[in-house]
């Protein structure tokens, strides 16, 4: 069985360039996925339990971003909670606005396969990104 270290790291490697494939390949049925963003603020934001619907989130993410940097640093492992810091530049594909930034990611791990991620971001940051991207376009 993989290690809490080696279920992160591969997850974290192949979530640039195959999201689907390590879905579904290191993320566990019960997962709880979590933003420190409000739900009221952002549909990302808050807490969403589940594959199907953690599974639906995150790919939402894609239709909507393009990765052009995506750079995981494993920080700490202690059992088995890996937490990494993330450095990420992502285009808005409908707007072409670049959004950029760091963010920690706390992943808990059970029997090689992730079962919760807590993401910490710059929480103002993106919901002006997100207000500035709905606006109408002169």
């Amino acid at each position: 069985m993989r290690s809490a270290l080696a279920t992160v790291e591969a997850l974290l490697g192949k979530w640039r360039v195959d999201p689907a494939g390590c879905m579904r390949a290191f993320v566990a049925p019960h997962i709880v996925y979590t933003l420190n963003v409000s739900p009221d603020l952002h549909a990302l934001g808050g807490e969403t339990s589940g594959w199907d619907a953690v599974n639906a989130k995150m790919l939402g993410i894609r239709e909507h971003f393009e990765y052009l940097v995506y750079r995981p640093r494993i920080f700490t492992v202690q059992g088995n909670q890996v937490r990494a810091r993330i450095e990420f530049m992502y285009r808005h594909r409908a707007t072409g606005e670049m959004l950029t930034g760091t963010f920690r990611s706390v992943l808990s791990v059970e029997d090689g396969m992730v079962v919760r991620v807590d993401e910490f971001v710059d929480a103002p940051l993106i919901e002006a990104f997100m207000r500035l991207v709905s606006q109408p376009r002169p």
